[in-house]
């Protein structure tokens, strides 16, 4: 399959996906079983697009090829807790926002480049720092919604649009579940990095390995308010959506300079 043809069915699903979730939400309806469908036709669409890209590219990933990936990586994490918790209303954002992502790796896929053989140790580090980055951008995307949770709950009267959410208690042991897991993936990431990078500084990573550090702190302080006070904290919220936009810039929006602007 062609990469522009892999990235239009891609893009045009993942966009219908979010677009019929939103109808549905707006109707008191919590799932929609065609914004799964799309969902995932269009997740396998878009690694799909990153697996012809990478070879049209000659292995060398792209800041578009990364962004679609992980995008599809977060997406999938949707979908998947989707079967057991009812996290479909994060379809709204996330779907339509991969499928974007898809239309920028249409358009920064360069001409192939000769790279060295990945190893194993480097396969290892590469896959962890990729899960790790998944399991906290959707920790911050659960406290994203959680927070709107949270404001809506206060007004008076109570929106209809709180209906359709699952259970506050059921969101936020989701939330801290999550957060943990994130927290001990992006641990294992940082440690085979340590081990594994044989030329960190000729690699242009110190910008990256610094914010994924500020990245664990964060989540590791948002772990320690849990501990200190119980429950699901504003500030553990805040906390855990700022640990999930450091990585972003640190694995997106770093690589983006270096490609486009250094």
């Amino acid at each position: 399959m062609s990469l522009l043809v892999s990235g239009i069915l891609a893009t045009t699903a993942l966009v219908a996906s979010g677009i019929v979730q939103l109808a549905a939400f707006k109707k008191g309806e919590a799932q929609n079983v065609s914004s799964l469908i799309l969902g995932f036709f269009g997740c396998i669409m878009a690694v799909v697009l990153v697996l012809v890209g990478l070879d049209e590219n000659g292995g060398r990933p792209t800041t578009g090829l990364m962004g679609t990936l992980l995008g599809a990586l977060l997406l999938a994490i949707v979908l998947v807790s989707s079967f057991k918790h009812p996290v479909n209303t994060l379809l709204i954002g996330v779907a339509p926002l991969t499928g974007l992502l898809t239309l920028v790796t249409l358009t920064t896929v360069h001409a192939p480049s000769q790279m060295k053989p990945i190893t194993f140790e480097t396969g290892l580090h590469v896959a962890t720092s990729v899960i790790a980055f998944g399991a906290v951008a959707y920790a911050g995307t659960l406290a994203i919604l959680l927070s709107w949770q949270h404001a809506k709950l206060k007004e008076r009267p109570i929106t209809h649009l709180i209906v359709v959410l699952p259970p506050l208690d059921a969101m936020e042991h989701l939330f801290l579940r999550t957060v943990q897991t994130a927290w001990i993936i992006l641990t294992t990431a940082l440690i085979t990095g340590f081990i594994y990078v044989e030329d960190f500084w000729g690699q242009k990573l110190a910008h990256k390995t610094a914010l994924s550090l500020v990245a664990w702190l964060g989540m590791a302080l948002a772990l320690w308010q849990h501990l200190k006070k119980g429950g699901v904290t504003g500030t553990m919220r805040k906390t855990a959506i700022g640990a999930a936009a450091l990585l972003c810039i640190g694995y997106l929006g770093s690589k983006a300079i270096l490609e486009f602007i250094l």
